[in-house]
């Protein structure tokens, strides 16, 4: 059992053969994330001795000292600060990346962060790569959405059972439009507001992202939740341009023409997704479990998908995050 706050990295595993989450059936991104790691704290506690300010209570058993799998302690960078590894005990994910040649899949990776630290977009990356046990990812996308006052009230569970329940491609067309300048940097006012709040934070990270690219570690870089003038000028200044681009449809339902536009005469192929954008406060608030220990906040958080290219199958999804870990109150 967790017994006080710590950092911590949870590796959720694979997902799709957690039975207690394929049940819920229709349940939205949230309800998945937070039950996804519910399960993996209580099953990693099953399995490992007491663990007091990231170490091994000296008292416990010795379970999690000689499984070195199931807990392993890392000096961060901050002074005085352990973090701790946690990864679901008898995952499948290693199983399944071997089923096929590393050829024949495709993995995907959505990064939700908040803040434009590159420490903690490294540290994100590098954990998938280690959770994934890959040398180069196909795709990342990232979703920058820092807490400042653009942003809109949280979504409610109707809104996002409602929205789509996956990045589905829009439809585009294959002729390319030419368009004007005013045409292209049409953008509500509010996205404009939006944009000149979020790009130097997307700047900062997506310099992280091309670096990525550049070793020959991710193949293609994608952004979320930017309107058509902010991603013309990502665009713009880029290194390695964005190749794709994801939308909110559960807060919009009509795609702006800019960003349309854009990505028609751009090839930036344009998605939709169904992920709120304070997606990491809000599964923190839905983590607390039974035992009382349940996530205080998400600091940033990975999903990532494996799928078979042939046959277009979704061979594997989990989350890696990092998170502060607590007890609740009546707990304590």
């Amino acid at each position: 059992m967790l017994k006080s706050a710590s950092k911590v990295t949870i590796n959720t595993g694979n997902v799709l053969n957690l039975i207690d989450i394929k049940k819920k059936a229709g349940q939205n991104v949230t309800e998945e994330l937070s039950e996804s790691i519910k399960l993996t704290l209580s099953e990693w506690g099953t399995q490992n001795s007491p663990i007091q300010n990231g170490t091994a209570a000296e008292d416990g058993p010795q379970t999690s000292r000689n499984h070195s799998d199931y807990m392993v302690v890392a000096a961060s960078t901050a002074p005085r600060e352990a973090v701790l590894n946690i990864t679901r005990p008898h995952d499948d994910v290693q199983n399944k990346m071997a089923e096929e040649e590393r050829k024949n899949l495709k993995i995907g990776v959505k990064i939700f962060i908040n803040e434009d630290s590159t420490a903690a977009l490294k540290e994100c990356l590098e954990n998938v790569f280690t959770a994934l046990r890959t040398e180069f990812i196909e795709n990342v996308i990232l979703a920058y959405n820092p807490d400042i006052p653009y942003k809109e009230g949280p979504l409610d569970d109707s809104n996002l059972k409602s929205a789509f329940t996956k990045a589905s491609p829009i439809s585009l067309g294959s002729n390319v439009v030419r368009m004007s300048s005013t045409e292209v940097e049409a953008d509500s006012e509010a996205d404009a507001r939006k944009c000149e709040a979020i790009l130097p934070g997307i700047k900062v990270l997506w310099a992280v992202l091309e670096d990525y690219v550049k070793e020959g570690r991710v193949q293609q870089l994608g952004v979320a939740d930017v309107g058509g003038g902010c991603l013309r000028r990502l665009h713009a200044w880029a290194r390695v341009r964005p190749a794709i681009a994801q939308i909110n449809l559960a807060s919009c339902c009509v795609v702006p023409p800019s960003l349309h536009a854009f990505c028609r005469a751009n090839d930036v192929q344009l998605l939709t997704h169904a992920d709120p954008p304070d997606l990491l406060s809000l599964a923190a608030v839905k983590t607390l479990s039974d035992a009382g220990v349940g996530c205080n906040s998400l600091e940033w958080c990975a999903r990532y998908q494996v799928h078979i290219k042939c046959r277009g199958v979704l061979a594997l999804k989990g989350y890696v995050c990092k998170a502060t870990l607590g007890r609740s109150a009546e707990n304590k």
